[in-house]
């Protein structure tokens, strides 16, 4: 009896109940210097009094689909929150490998009614990837429209000019105002809600909507926003014939600028450098369409000056390219073709040792291999971010890489099969693997977070580089690894996922394409990973076991994607699993099933054909990349 008395007086004065014993105002107090939201959400689990105190002053929020949780529970759990970041669709709808993805759902209607209804007095919003009304506008403004600072519709569709003249009309005090590679259609009988923007958002710092169409923008408008925006990415088909007059009206204020320059629109040489030279804040220049060599000389003014520079889309060669690049010497983020070439990124490597993000991507009239690669890796180490498509690679090059640039985060790479007079020979027909370099990539890079190997059989690569031995090094070695997506990798017989399945355990998205992993990968999946999200299969060989198996995992919700063909094509079978605390969504299209114990439907259709007959689309008329080729390049972390 006495022993247990003491037992009950060393916990009551334990150094940890007096601090639990603290006001909780002195709580709110200390939750308020924490923003995190992983800390945060560790700290909500501790005890009750935190879990509560956590909710009451969460400020932001972040919802990584929209079918994870019904708005009602957001608003009992964040009560005060005015801040929210929701994502909607997949990030493979970005692709064109799901049939009629306008018709997936992530419909904006129910989040934007929650909002009008429950925060009033919302400063922030973000929607990504999702089917967004003007109606469903309409509603967010009336309801929330005074309060809003910051309003984001990333990758969204569904909306016009109807919509954004709802907002203008309504915002008075917004800061942000983006619109990043949204769909949004033109209606002519609101050709003026930009003014009414300039003149009701008085406050407006940032207004980035390069593919919004505008006509007959009135130039009195434009100035207006030159003089105040600090960051401006406005159309860039937009055809501005008052150029220099523009840009001088940008020199105090604006830092980021993409007004679609061409070659066709410039003044004349000697004046457009002189306007460009007098934007003394101007930083980061994106939107330089068909730029040729003559019109590209008017940005070595501020050359020096530039932090991040987008040449995806200049008509440049390689030397110009490396001419112009290896004068930003005070690069921290390029975008850039496979035109550049080895060459020219050696040069470029040698000149912007400031360099942290690097997108080198494909182009058809590019090439690249591992000597580039291995240019980039001797000198940019301070590099955290590199997207890489080659024709050519080997684990010498990534060995380079991983040694020198230990401060990866971020590594996709693929090989694009192409060949050049100057390197005829591509190692990586033989039976040369990358498995080695792969190892040093996870082994050397201690902070990786998100790791893409691509080998696309499009290009006729049939065998495997990355192989069984490869994915048990990631298992091992990349523990910290948050986000992994694999194409055309793994060998042997199938099971080889579950390295990644046991080893990975911060795993949160995995996305797999033409891999060969089987049935009991995936039921390795469904038990390990216990942070997984977000799972993406297309064309491996699993069957309805395994699709079953990841469908019995608590709290997460399996739809299957019938195989089809589309424009010509077959697309394969896929599926996709998210983890969700609620039911089912009940706005599936017709060839998405759920997936549950009475699921039946055929993995592979008889009538249709093999998978290897699968043709990609050919490039956009508008010299886009193809949507394959752009997966390595979204941004989501």
């Amino acid at each position: 009896m006495s022993d247990r008395g003491q037992s009950q007086m060393f916990f009551i004065d334990s150094p940890a109940v007096s601090m639990l014993a603290c006001p909780e105002e002195i709580w709110e107090k200390v939750f308020s210097f924490i923003q995190r939201p992983a800390d945060r959400s560790s700290i909500s689990q501790v005890c009750t009094q935190f879990y509560s105190c956590e909710a009451r002053t969460r400020e932001k929020v972040l919802i990584s689909s929209c079918y994870a949780i019904d708005p009602e529970v957001v608003a009992k759990r964040f009560p005060s929150a005015t801040a929210f970041s929701i994502k909607g669709k997949p990030r493979i709808v970005d692709f064109s490998v799901i049939p009629d993805a306008n018709k997936w759902g992530a419909y904006a209607t129910p989040w934007v009614t929650f909002f009008a209804q429950h925060y009033p007095f919302l400063s922030q919003l973000k929607l990504k990837r999702m089917s967004i009304s003007n109606d469903d506008i309409q509603i967010l403004v009336q309801g929330c429209g005074e309060s809003l600072q910051v309003l984001e519709f990333e990758k969204c569709s569904g909306f016009s000019t109807i919509g954004l003249q709802s907002i203008a009309a309504a915002c008075r005090n917004l800061r942000i105002l983006s619109f990043s590679e949204s769909e949004v259609q033109q209606e002519r009988s609101d050709a003026n809600w930009l003014s009414t923007l300039a003149d009701t958002a008085k406050s407006l710092k940032v207004l980035d909507m390069p593919l919004v169409e505008m006509e007959d923008v009135d130039m009195r408008v434009l100035l207006n926003l030159a003089s105040r925006c600090h960051t401006l990415r406005i159309c860039e088909s937009l055809q501005i014939d008052q150029i220099v007059h523009f840009l001088k009206a940008c020199t105090s204020t604006v830092c980021s600028l993409g007004i679609g320059l061409h070659s066709h629109n410039m003044d004349t040489r000697e004046r457009m450098a002189a306007a460009i030279k007098g934007c003394k804040g101007l930083t980061e220049i994106s939107g330089l369409w068909d730029l040729d060599e003559d019109s590209a000389m008017i940005l070595m003014p501020i050359a020096p000056c530039l932090t991040r520079l987008d040449l995806t889309y200049a008509s440049l060669g390689a030397a110009q390219l490396s001419a112009l690049i290896s004068s930003c010497v005070n690069l921290d983020d390029l975008k850039v073709t496979d035109v550049i070439g080895d060459v020219g990124l050696s040069a470029v490597a040698r000149s912007c040792k400031m360099m942290r993000t690097l997108e080198v991507l494909h182009n058809d009239a590019g090439f690249i291999t591992q000597h580039g690669l291995i240019g980039v890796g001797t000198g940019l180490h301070l590099l955290e971010k590199l997207i890489f498509y080659s024709a050519d690679m080997n684990s010498q090059a990534l060995q380079i890489l991983a040694h020198n640039c230990p401060r990866l985060t971020d590594i996709r790479l693929c090989h694009v099969q192409k060949y050049h007079a100057s390197h005829p020979v591509i190692e990586l027909e033989g039976n040369t693997t990358l498995n080695e370099g792969i190892k040093a990539l996870v082994q050397g890079c201690t902070q990786l977070r998100r790791l893409g190997l691509c080998f696309c059989s499009k290009f006729g690569l049939s065998n495997v580089v990355v192989t069984e031995e490869g994915i048990r090094h990631i298992g091992k070695y990349g523990t910290n690894l948050s986000i992994i997506t694999l194409t055309n990798c793994g060998s042997g017989n199938g099971e080889s996922l579950s390295y990644i399945a046991n080893g990975c355990l911060r795993l949160r998205k995995l996305e797999l394409l033409h891999c060969n992993f089987n049935d009991a990968s995936m039921m390795a999946l469904a038990q390990g990973c216990p942070l997984l999200k977000y799972l993406w299969v297309q064309d491996c060989p699993v069957s309805l076991t395994g699709v079953k198996a990841l469908a019995r995992r608590p709290g997460l919700h399996v739809e299957f994607i019938r195989e089809t063909k589309m424009r010509g094509m077959t697309i394969p079978w896929q599926l996709i699993a998210y983890a969700s605390a609620t039911t089912p969504r009940d706005d599936r299209p017709n060839h998405i099933d759920y997936v549950d114990e009475s699921f039946m439907v055929p993995m592979i259709s008889k009538q249709m054909p093999h998978r290897h007959n699968i043709r990609l689309p050919p490039p956009k008329p508008d010299g886009n990349l193809p949507d394959c080729e752009d997966s390595f390049t979204d941004a989501e972390t």
